[in-house]
């Protein structure tokens, strides 16, 4: 029997394959999979991600395990949605960590997957004590005639993207820039359990959350997302105790703006976007009550303005340039203002009549706020209207498309 014995579909086999955690699967992630479709489209075959369960770390090393930022099945949702075709999941045995880098290479890659193609990253590290590297993966490859694609990472202020900084900046409460480094939001998911009833003596029943498998931002109040039976409402999570009734429980408590129904013994998911403000203590219930008002008019704020589509309009050359440097530094006048203009759907029109009438070749990008975080601030105009404005450039990875301007 084979250390590492894969179901591997018929349909997954000859494909363009890349191995590695994939936790969070963040925008590094992502660009790899981008590459990994563009690749497996040119050859006719099917993108397939092999992923590990557990974390190595978790067998290797139990007392310094890293905490989890998605879960298996989280993960596998992310990975199909960002280009893979086949996700396959490798369990991690003590007998896996002690396969040489040459029999992953012939047993997993070779005799089971029957790779065509391979895409890593230049930090890829694969066999026991992570002896293979990304230099040894080639001479491999070359002798079974498979090709191999490294890409380089994707970086941020300088600094490559990676799970490490992601789990840092959640455990800092800084879950806004956790989540421009992921692209997406932070998904935490467990069964609603019954609770102080707190919430609902003050107006705002919450659903208390269990058996939550992944990483927990520090404490604080957040705001969210919740898809109830189709319907998506605005949440606002506490997670932590509550100092203002003496309970020193770590708790995860959600309250969902508007919904009206029972969600005792089922399964929440919650999707993290946008911290709102410590935990702290109050004087009175009164006190708090009014704090929470305020806390869940702040989550209204955030969500709206991190769920829109945002738009840029600029010169087909400008953005042709931005694409091949991987980044859009702005247009003359956004230079000149020293930040970059965004409309919403709403200013799009007016924006357009009034800098851009009678010009052509322009193309219209429709950027994701969530890929910006707390760089994408909110600044009145002269009549007094919210416009979006990036004061740093604009990662390219965050236009979901360009076209035409019409």
């Amino acid at each position: 029997m084979n250390q590492a014995d894969l179901h591997v579909p018929e349909n997954a086999l000859n494909g363009i394959v890349t191995v590695g955690n994939f936790d969070g699967v963040h925008r590094g992630h992502q660009q790899m999979l981008q590459t990994l479709r563009e690749i497996a489209d040119e050859h006719s075959a099917p993108a397939v991600v092999v992923t590990f369960d557990p974390h190595p770390l978790s067998l290797l090393r139990p007392d310094a395990a890293l905490p989890r930022l998605t879960t298996i099945e989280q993960r596998t949702t992310l990975l199909r949605k960002y280009g893979a075709d086949h996700v396959i999941v490798l369990p991690v045995t003590r007998q896996l960590l002690q396969m040489t880098a040459d029999d992953f290479f012939d047993q997993v890659l070779v005799k089971q997957l029957s790779a065509a193609g391979i895409v890593e990253g230049p930090n890829f590290r694969f066999g026991r004590d992570r002896e293979g590297d990304v230099a040894r993966l080639a001479k491999l490859c070359q002798g079974k005639d498979i090709t191999l694609q490294v890409i380089q990472p994707v970086d941020d202020d300088g600094e490559m993207i990676s799970s490490s900084r992601i789990r840092t900046l959640l455990g800092e409460g800084r879950l806004c820039e956790a989540v421009a480094m992921t692209g997406h939001a932070h998904q935490i998911s467990g069964v609603v359990s019954g609770g102080a009833g707190r919430g609902r003596q003050l107006g705002f029943p919450t659903a208390n959350l269990q058996n939550i498998r992944v990483m927990l931002p520090t404490n604080g109040v957040y705001a969210g997302t919740a898809d109830v039976a189709g319907q998506q409402y605005v949440a606002a999570v506490s997670i932590g105790p509550n100092p203002t009734f003496d309970d020193n429980r770590l708790k995860v408590e959600c309250y969902l703006d508007k919904f009206t129904g029972d969600l005792y013994e089922t399964r929440l998911d919650i999707d993290l976007l946008s911290a709102i403000r410590p935990l702290c203590s109050f004087n009175s219930v009164e006190e708090l009550t009014q704090q929470i008002t305020t806390d869940v008019e702040q989550c209204r704020v955030q969500i709206a303005r991190l769920t829109q589509p945002i738009y840029k309009i600029c010169t087909k050359a400008e953005w042709q340039t931005a694409v091949a440097a991987g980044e859009f530094v702005g247009s003359e006048a956004d230079i000149k203002d020293g930040f970059i203009h965004f409309s919403t759907t709403e200013q799009l029109k007016e924006t357009a009549a009034k800098h851009f009438s009678g010009q052509t070749d322009l193309v219209l990008v429709d950027v994701d706020p969530i890929r910006l975080g707390s760089a994408l601030k909110w600044e009145p105009s002269r009549k007094g209207d919210l416009f979006p404005h990036l004061y740093t450039s604009l990662p390219t990875d965050a236009a979901q498309k360009a076209k035409p301007l019409s």
